[in-house]
C-alpha cells in the first residue's frame, strides 16, 4: 500500500470517527437546547408599546401553488397571539416581504387580535431590511421617540443577531424568544434539524459581523 494511500485512509477514518462522536453528541445531548438558550438572552416579560414580530420562512405548494407561512413564521405568529392576549402593546409589526406580513396578519387577526393596531412591513426579506424597514415605517407613523419600547419577537436561535441589528440601527429594543429550538430538542427526531438552522444561523452571524450590521 503506498503511502498516499494509507495517508487517505487514515483521514477517511479520523472524518468517520469525527461525523460518529458529532452524531452521538448531537442526538443523545442537550447541545441544540443548551446553544439556543444562549442566544436567547433577553427573555423579555413585560408590557411595550409596539411589538415587532420577524417574519422566518414562507412555504409554496408547487409552481403557482398557494404560500403558507412556514413553521418558524407560524410558531413566531401564534406566539405573538398569546403575547398580545397576555400582555399590552398599543400597536403590532408584522414584518416579512414576498407575501409573508399578509400572512402573519390573517393569522393574528384569526386569533382574535384587533386588526386596526397591525402595520404591515412587506418588504424586507433579511434581517437587517426588517430592522431599516421597521424604523421607517415608526418613523412615518410618527411612532418613533426616544421613550418608544419596541420589543421584537423571534425565534430563539435568531433572538441574539436580531437584537443587535435593531440595535445598530438605533433602536433601543428588548426581545421575546420563541422556545423553537428549545422545543424542538426536547425529541431527538428533531435535534439535528435543530443543529442545521443553528449551523445556518452562526454562517448569517459571521456574516452580517464582516459586514458590519452587528
Amino acid at each position: 500500500m503506498s503511502f498516499h494511500l494509507r495517508r487517505v485512509l487514515v483521514v477517511f477514518r479520523a472524518l468517520c470517527i469525527a461525523i460518529v462522536i458529532l452524531l452521538l453528541i448531537i442526538t443523545f445531548t442537550p447541545l441544540d437546547q443548551a446553544v439556543a438558550e444562549k442566544l436567547a438572552t433577553d427573555w423579555y416579560d413585560g408590557n411595550g408599546d409596539v411589538l415587532v414580530v420577524l417574519g422566518g420562512s414562507m412555504l409554496v405548494a408547487g409552481t403557482g401553488g398557494r404560500a403558507t407561512l412556514g413553521y418558524d413564521s407560524y410558531l413566531r405568529t401564534t406566539y405573538a397571539a398569546w403575547v398580545l392576549h397576555s400582555r399590552r402593546f398599543a400597536w403590532v409589526v408584522v414584518s416579512g416581504g414576498d407575501g409573508l406580513a399578509q400572512a402573519m396578519e390573517t393569522l393574528l387577526v384569526r386569533s382574535g387580535v384587533q386588526p386596526g393596531c397591525i402595520f404591515q412591513e412587506a418588504q424586507s426579506t433579511s434581517t437587517f431590511e426588517n430592522a431599516s424597514y421597521v424604523k421607517d415605517l415608526l418613523e412615518r407613523r410618527g411612532l418613533l421617540k426616544p421613550t418608544l419600547r419596541v420589543v421584537i419577537l423571534t425565534s430563539d436561535y435568531h433572538s441574539w443577531r436580531a437584537d443587535r441589528v435593531f440595535e445598530k440601527q438605533g433602536m433601543r429594543v428588548h426581545v421575546i424568544p420563541v422556545p423553537d429550538i428549545i422545543k424542538q430538542s426536547s425529541s431527538r427526531i428533531y435535534r439535528w434539524q435543530g443543529f442545521f438552522t443553528l449551523l445556518n444561523e452562526f454562517g448569517k452571524d459571521i456574516a452580517y459581523a464582516a459586514m458590519g450590521r452587528l
